[in-house]
């Protein structure tokens, strides 16, 4: 072989490796228009009958007659066993046909010929290997072609990268999970593409989306649709759609997420009117059972490239997404955006070398924790096509390494999106793997310690008026009782009334419902030594502001045996006061109450000085003095049993009667 075709053969990244599956036969002809050296390359074969069945076959090949190309190029190995080329030609055309195990054959016949004539089939073949999971072949052949001194530097680069893949793959392969993912079922999965979107905290409600050929579309256009699935009888219903009024099927919406509590819909809409151009994210929040018209998230995310794939944080403040946008680390990437005071969202940020490669990551899924984030990758090595990761934020909000959550989770198919329930104990995947219904298909299985979130716990509620018994719209706000930061708030539902907003174990709370016209409710929420406590699920009912109406405080602390207020009252009281300035033509009776422990005599004397308290903060507070009274009940109307603490702490209260 001549020098000028030995270089080719071994120097370029640019050449070589671009040419997908038609390596050496492109080569060939690449030297073949140039026409100063195109008469000087002689093939490996001496014999001119195996040369001319050679060419015949190239012809075919060219013209995209496989079947003429494979019994020509036989009859060339016929005349010669050991015609190098013919084998090389022949297993790039089964690797184009993907009948791998012939392609597999016939690179290893040329290779056992001449194992240095054409190098990069060592790569072409072990990326054979790879794909069909075979990861111990393919580390062995990778490392066979990177002993070798002729290959360019280019492709060592290459092949030490793929190694790497290679060999993650055969570790996780001999080391998996303990999970078995099992294909929720026929009733969901058909031979269309299905994936997750979200999951209730009782399990009996599925989102999820479909992707559909549309009819009347012979170019294979596809449309994709919100549907529900319940829970009954031990499996799932066939799905329904999700209406939509405001959906106009001439415009393309998918990659839809939503909110923890299930209520805000976020999604990617491709060049609707008004957008930024390209694909946009937009949110819709609920009403009840209607969706209403979504709104764009704004020019600060939004750019004329591609962004999608949005999640929202369980506390609403922080945006992740994957997007094409300018400045990533190439391909696409995911990036946060963080909520500003004025409700607008911030420049987003690039996530980082952790998380971002050269090539795609996409769908990311942030947990209600707010520290453990999954998303899934091309880059990053694993079991071939894309694989789920997972990365968690430190105390600092800098993410983790990302690590692939193993096999069987990850298969050699595609896994491309996730969901974990609320209680970080089971999670559904979107893969194309084998064994399923067609295309991609729905998976769930038990959570495992390689991605179990941090755990949380939440309340879930009902807020109703107390008189009507009709649900109403009201802030629910939850704020740290030792830093008096508010860690989150939300609204009931304005037709359900529900709720659900996230709280974490080893913090005590205070727990607010407001609403103009009601009295608040308060509660205490203490989960510091929170090891068997579980999320709460509750009506809670709102009193009208009006004489006779009764406001129990659960947030107002003293020391024990003294009537000093802690600062953490504080909190409550000054919501207190702000209630009382609206209503200023209203009294109150304060009055307080102790356990039973302590002389009769005692537990008065200690309400009463409490109350005092009390008082005299709502007094500094602006609230006019004659507009209060106070009542000592001490210990003689306990609402708990005095023989438990949880009880005792109940009974030491503070009680707001509106007169």
């Amino acid at each position: 072989m001549t020098h000028i075709l030995k270089n080719l053969l071994i120097i370029s990244k640019s050449i070589i490796l671009s040419l997908s599956i038609r390596h050496f036969f492109v080569i060939i002809l690449l030297i073949s228009i140039i026409n100063s050296y195109a008469q000087e390359y002689q093939f490996s074969s001496k014999s001119k009958k195996a040369v001319k069945a050679y060419n015949i076959g190239a012809s075919h090949y060219t013209s995209k007659n496989y079947n003429g190309a494979i019994t020509s190029l036989e009859k060339s190995l016929d005349y010669d066993r050991d015609f190098i080329e013919a084998w090389l030609l022949l297993g790039d055309i089964y690797s184009d046909l993907k009948r791998f195990d012939k392609a597999i054959d016939a690179y290893n016949s040329a290779l056992a010929i001449d194992s240095e004539f054409f190098p990069p089939v060592y790569y072409f073949l072990a990326n054979i290997y790879y794909d069909l999971g075979d990861y111990e072949n393919s580390s062995v052949t990778y490392n066979k072609l990177l002993k070798l001194n002729s290959i360019s530097e280019e492709l060592r680069v290459l092949a030490t990268d793929k190694l790497m893949f290679a060999d993650t793959a055969r570790k996780l392969v001999a080391n998996p999970v303990l999970t078995n993912p099992q294909n929720i079922g026929s009733a969901i999965n058909t031979s269309n593409d299905e994936y997750i979107n979200y999951v209730n905290t009782d399990f009996d409600l599925l989102m999820l989306t479909k992707r559909t050929k549309q009819s009347g579309f012979s170019n294979a256009k596809y449309v994709e649709e919100l549907y529900y699935s319940d829970y009954i009888d031990s499996s799932w219903s066939k799905p329904k759609v999700v209406n939509l009024g405001w959906k106009d099927e001439r415009l393309n919406m998918g990659t839809i997420n939503f909110s923890t509590d299930g209520r805000t819909m976020f999604f990617t809409g491709c060049y609707w009117p008004g957008s930024q151009g390209g694909c946009d994210l937009y949110f819709s929040k609920s009403a009840g059972s209607i969706w209403l018209e979504p709104t764009n998230i704004g020019n600060s995310i939004n750019t004329s490239t591609w962004e999608s794939q949005p999640i929202i944080s369980s506390d609403s403040k922080k945006l992740f997404f994957a997007s094409k946008r300018a400045g990533g680390k190439g391909g696409s990437d995911i990036w946060m955006s963080i909520k500003l005071k004025d409700n607008t969202w911030s420049p987003p940020v690039n996530l980082g070398d952790s998380i971002n490669t050269s090539k795609d990551e996409m769908a990311p899924f942030l947990h209600a924790d707010g520290n453990t984030l999954f998303f899934a990758s091309k880059g990053h090595p694993g079991l071939g096509g894309y694989d789920l990761f997972v990365s968690r934020a430190d105390a600092l909000g800098r993410w983790s390494l990302a690590k692939n959550i193993g096999y069987p989770t990850n298969s050699l198919g595609n896994e491309i999106n996730i969901f974990s329930s609320i209680d970080g104990k089971r999670s559904w995947i979107s893969s194309d793997r084998a064994g399923g219904n067609g295309n991609y298909d729905i998976y769930e299985f038990d959570n495992y310690n390689e991605i179990m979130p941090d755990r949380i716990m939440y309340v879930e509620g009902l807020i109703v008026d107390k008189t009507t018994n009709k649900p109403v719209k009201a802030k629910v706000e939850i704020t740290n009782l030792v830093t008096a930061q508010v860690i989150n708030t939300t609204y009931s539902d304005s037709i359900g009334g529900e709720f659900l907003i996230v709280i974490y174990p080893g913090v005590e709370y205070a727990f607010n419902i407001s609403k103009p016209g009601y009295l608040f409710l308060s509660e205490n929420i203490n989960l510091q030594d929170s090891i068997d406590s579980t999320s709460i699920k509750k009506l809670f009912e709102l009193s009208p502001f009006k004489v006779g109406s009764k406001l129990v405080m659960n947030n107002i602390f003293f020391q024990f045996n003294k009537h000093e207020l802690l600062p953490s009252s504080y909190i409550e009281l000054n919501k207190l006061s702000e209630l009382l300035n609206e209503y200023p033509t209203y009294n109150i009776e304060i009055s307080g109450h102790t356990d039973s422990i302590g002389t009769p005599e005692y537990n008065i004397l200690l309400s009463k000085k409490r109350a005092e308290s009390v008082g005299k903060y709502l007094i500094v507070k602006g609230v006019n003095i004659n507009r209060l009274s106070y009542k000592a009940m001490g210990s003689s109307k306990p609402i708990a049993t005095n023989e438990s603490e949880q009880g005792r702490a109940k009974n030491r209260r503070t009680e707001i009667l509106i007169k």
